[in-house]
């Protein structure tokens, strides 16, 4: 068996370029994720992903996208779907529990059926955060539910209509994003809770992972837990998500280039391993950077990518009437072309 490289690397532009190709076929990746920048319109976004997977020495390397609905949808020209923030099922919810129940059921199928037609294999979601009204608005809308035992049950069915689509989803951001008062895209967070409130509620969410497969960390700090940031930390990692979760899948560090962390990018690998980290996260797309981190890759454990491999075989695709629930979700204003 082929056990891939810990890393999930990206490219610069909309077509892969020689100097990119050179590199990566020297490479063993678990993978690649897609950005907006990548992406012009449904013919070149599946010739490049086609390039993409006969790139490396990985037969069966994966493409990754952010297609979570609302605000963060990588597919954004007339040919794909326009579909509605996690927040609507939310409010739904308090309306009509099995209405917005079945309708995130629908429109995660239907997402995933069009992410799958142009052969992406895993998509960075559901946000399973908890919304916060004093947090940072970086989630927000995001975020299905204030009350975390309703992100819990959107999120069942989010993940049961991705992978019913063929596609495998990854909850994101343990131990939880929500509390979080500044963008960890742009700023160090430290979020200062104790860790049985933590786990009452923050976490709550979180206990879809029994059924799953991947999962993404927060790059937070939960000082009341550990001084440093989750991505580096044993005590997060290998004590809450490994141990309390019993979680025995593959752990994703968040983009490694975001400034939430410091230090230099091969530092920043080095610590994310460390910590218990499973793959390292890399989206800037700049080949002089994925040069510098390749030397500090490490494989993934076996016993880890075998669980993963198992859930991967589990995934039996359902065909259904796409037409019925296209219509359905556009009459509910969840969907509109």
């Amino acid at each position: 068996m082929n056990i891939p490289d810990g890393i999930v690397f990206s490219v610069n532009g909309k077509k892969l370029k020689k100097s990119e190709i050179n590199f990566f076929q020297e490479t063993n990746p678990f993978g690649f994720i897609l950005f907006k920048r990548n992406f012009s319109n449904k013919r070149q976004i599946t010739n490049l992903i086609k390039d993409l997977k006969c790139s490396t020495k990985n037969p069966n390397v994966l493409i990754f996208i952010d297609q979570e609905g609302g605000r963060v949808q990588r597919l954004n020209n007339e040919e794909f779907l326009k579909y509605s923030p996690q927040k609507s099922f939310g409010d739904l919810y308090q309306i009509d529990k099995s209405k917005a129940l079945r309708l995130s059921y629908y429109s995660s199928y239907l997402m995933g059926c069009e992410l799958s037609e142009i052969g992406v294999n895993v998509n960075f979601s559901p946000v399973c955060d908890i919304f916060f009204d004093f947090a940072h608005n970086v989630i927000g809308d995001r975020s299905f539910s204030s009350d975390p035992n309703v992100v819990l049950d959107l999120s069942i069915e989010f993940c049961k209509g991705l992978t019913d689509s063929g596609l495998i989803p990854v909850p994101k951001h343990f131990p939880g994003h929500g509390r979080s008062t500044t963008d960890t895209h742009k700023n160090v967070s430290i979020v200062d809770i104790a860790p049985n409130n933590l786990i009452n509620s923050d976490l709550v969410p979180f206990r879809i992972l029994k059924d799953l497969s991947l999962v993404m960390l927060a790059h937070i700090i939960y000082s009341k837990i550990d001084e440093k940031v989750s991505t580096y930390s044993k005590k997060i990692i290998k004590e809450f998500l490994r141990k309390k979760f019993k979680f025995n899948g593959i752990i994703l560090s968040d983009d490694i280039s975001m400034e939430a962390l410091s230090g230099k990018l091969k530092e920043r690998v080095i610590k994310s391993y460390k910590g218990g980290c499973d793959i390292i996260l890399y989206c800037k797309g700049k080949l002089d950077e994925m040069e510098v981190i390749q030397e500090f890759v490490k494989k993934i454990k076996k016993k880890h990518y075998d669980y993963f491999i198992n859930y991967v075989y589990g995934i039996k695709k359902k065909e259904l009437d796409v037409k019925k629930i296209k219509e359905e979700l556009i009459n509910n204003q969840l969907v509109t072309l």
